[in-house]
């Protein structure tokens, strides 16, 4: 990385990478930035619990990744941890030079149920389909061949809506050291390459600015209504939560009411 041509005043694209916890977030911070700046976790509680920027030279352009806090499933499995969602939504909110690329991580073998909503949540939601999004396969470090995992389970994406601009399955570890090198050097190098790859050929070339969610207006507009007038009125934002990402009614009505606030300047 050219630190000088890192420091210029020139805007540079914005790739947010989200997530789970302990789905390799930072790993791929690490991987693409050739350095351990981000701190990595040995299990699946993630370490990361504030959003924060590398800058990177991604095959000669120069981007900064986000790297972000893990969207947990709640307690009982329905719902993304709350908190997080409200942080990451706010990072796409401020950023001035706004966001030209989402990046999906998700760790193989098991798909948590919270895979299509967190998904369907970001990539129609909040950013409105209009933000290039990719998905990208962790754990696959004993796979014989990563690529025919993809195959195998592709339909089970699209059985879920997820269709992605790209993806790339990886192996975001080097693993163990051994006779003087790591035992996944190989694949950790092809899938920093494919990584790389994907990225130039699916970022955005004119950032979108994500608007405020003027969908979030309607939910108060409804519960005005149905307090004045006592009419039952579902509100835009819990309709396409409830409708769209799936979510109980009350954890909607939650995290409807929180965007809104983090909308407030």
């Amino acid at each position: 990385i050219t630190t000088s041509l890192l420091s210029s005043n020139m805007p540079r694209p914005n790739v947010i990478i989200f997530g789970a916890s302990g789905s390799g977030k930072s790993s791929i911070v690490n991987m693409l930035s050739g350095t351990d700046r981000a701190e990595v976790s040995s299990g699946g509680e993630g370490c990361t619990f504030e959003s924060r920027p590398y800058e990177v030279n991604i095959l000669g352009r120069y981007m900064t990744l986000w790297d972000t806090a893990g969207l947990d499933e709640g307690d009982g499995g329905s719902v993304s941890n709350i908190d997080a969602v409200v942080q990451l939504y706010s990072l796409i909110r401020r950023l001035s030079d706004g966001v030209s690329l989402l990046m999906f991580v998700v760790r193989a073998p098991r798909i948590r149920s919270s895979v299509p909503r967190n998904w369907m949540l970001f990539r129609d939601i909040i950013c409105q389909g209009k933000v290039p999004i990719v998905l990208v396969i962790t754990g696959l470090e004993l796979e014989e061949n990563r690529n025919q995992w993809w195959c195998t389970n592709l339909e089970k994406f699209r059985q879920d809506g997820i269709y992605p601009h790209g993806h790339a399955c990886i192996t975001a570890t080097r693993g163990k050291a051994r006779g003087g090198r790591f035992i996944f050097d190989e694949e950790y190098e092809e899938s920093a390459s494919d990584l790389r790859k994907l990225m130039v050929s699916t970022v955005r070339v004119t950032p979108w600015h994500v608007p405020a969610a003027e969908w979030f207006k309607s939910t108060f507009i409804a519960m005005l209504v149905r307090n004045i007038f006592g009419i039952k009125l579902l509100g835009g934002a819990l309709k396409q939560l409830i409708d769209v990402c799936k979510m109980p009614k009350a954890d909607a009505k939650e995290l409807a009411e929180r965007l809104s606030d983090a909308d407030v300047p």
